[in-house]
C-alpha cells in the first residue's frame, strides 16, 4: 500500500513515476479513478489544493466525501483510531490536510488504505511535487535548476529540500534570518545541493533559474517573523538583480508587500497562475500513482 505523507516517503523512481504520470495524463483525461470514492478531510482552509484534488478526482472519474471531523463522533464516543478504522472500510484513499503532522502520522497507522498529505504543519508534498513538475516545464530539462528561496524555513521548503534529494545536478540557495535558522536548522536537510545564507547575495541571484518565497508568518507560527524577514522580500529590486531567463515562484496565497511586492507578484517574470494550474496537473499524477 503506499501512502504520501512526505516526499523521502517516495523512491526516486516514484518520485519520477509521478511527475510523468501527471504529464501524461494532461493532455488526454483517464478513468483510472472509476467506481473509487476519496474522502477528504481539510483541518486548514485551502483554495487550491482542495480544488484542484476536487476537480482532478472528478476528471478522473472517481467521487470525492468531504469529510468534517467535528461532525463526527470522534472523542465524543469514538476514538481517534477507531474512526479512522472505519472510514477504510468505506473509502478507497483519504487526502487529508491538518495542523498536526502527528496527527496524519497516526491516522496512517489505522487507516488501511493510502492516504495524501494535503499539508500539515511539517510538510506540504503535492506543493513540491507541482513545483518541480513547473520547472520542469517551463524551463523544458530534467535538471539542473538554480533555485533562490527568500524566507521563512517552513513547510513548503521542507518538502522541496526533500525533493532536492532526486534533482542531485539541481541547487538551491536559502536567503533567511539566522536566528530563524539556529532555531529550525535541525529539521532541515543539509545535502551538498542546498546551502543556506544571512544575507542577500547578488551573486547567487545572477545565476538563478528561479526565485521563490511563501508567507513568512507560517503555520502555527507565535512569533511575528516578518521583522526578521523584512529584508528578505522580493521586490523589484532584488528581481533586477537576476537574469532575464529567471522566474519568480510563490504557492499563494501571498501577503502582498510582506514577502512580495505586487508588481513581482503579478509582473512579467512570474509564472504563480502556471504554477497554481499545476496543482491539478499534479494532483492527477498522484492519484494515478497511487494505483486504487
Amino acid at each position: 500500500m503506499k501512502n504520501l505523507l512526505n516526499i523521502s516517503d517516495l523512491s526516486k523512481d516514484d518520485f519520477n513515476s509521478i511527475l510523468s504520470f501527471a504529464s501524461s495524463i494532461k493532455p488526454n483525461i483517464e478513468d483510472c479513478l472509476k467506481n473509487k470514492n476519496i474522502g477528504l478531510i481539510f483541518e486548514k482552509n485551502s483554495t487550491r489544493t482542495r480544488l484542484s484534488f476536487q476537480v482532478g478526482i472528478n476528471q478522473l472519474q472517481g467521487k470525492y466525501i468531504d469529510i468534517k471531523l467535528e461532525e463526527l463522533n470522534i472523542q465524543r464516543v469514538e476514538s481517534f483510531e477507531d474512526t479512522f478504522e472505519v472510514m477504510s472500510l468505506y473509502l478507497d484513499a483519504l487526502v487529508f490536510r491538518t495542523t498536526s503532522h502527528e496527527k496524519l502520522k497516526l491516522a496512517s497507522k489505522y487507516f488501511k488504505k493510502p492516504i495524501i498529505n494535503a499539508l500539515s504543519d511539517i510538510s506540504h508534498p503535492c506543493q513540491a511535487i507541482s513545483d518541480i513538475f513547473t520547472l520542469k516545464e517551463h524551463f523544458q530539462k530534467e535538471d539542473d535548476f538554480k533555485i533562490v528561496w527568500c524566507g521563512d524555513l517552513n513547510n513548503v521548503l521542507f518538502s522541496l529540500l526533500e525533493s532536492m534529494n532526486y534533482l542531485t545536478s539541481s541547487k538551491i540557495d536559502i536567503f533567511t534570518d539566522k536566528k530563524i535558522y539556529e532555531k529550525n536548522y535541525e529539521n532541515f536537510l543539509n545535502l551538498d545541493n542546498i546551502s543556506y545564507h544571512f544575507e542577500i547575495d547578488d551573486k547567487i541571484l545572477g545565476s538563478a533559474d528561479c526565485v521563490m518565497t511563501d508567507v513568512f508568518n507560517s503555520m502555527n507560527d507565535k512569533e511575528d517573523k516578518e521583522t526578521l524577514l523584512k529584508k528578505f522580500k522580493v521586490d523589484q529590486e532584488l528581481m533586477k538583480k537576476t537574469s532575464e531567463k529567471a522566474v519568480f515562484m510563490h504557492c499563494l496565497p501571498a501577503k502582498i508587500d510582506s514577502e512580495v511586492s505586487n508588481d513581482v507578484l503579478k509582473g512579467s517574470k512570474s509564472i504563480v497562475l502556471k504554477q497554481a494550474k499545476n496543482r491539478l496537473v499534479a494532483q492527477r499524477g498522484i492519484m494515478k500513482w497511487l494505483k486504487l
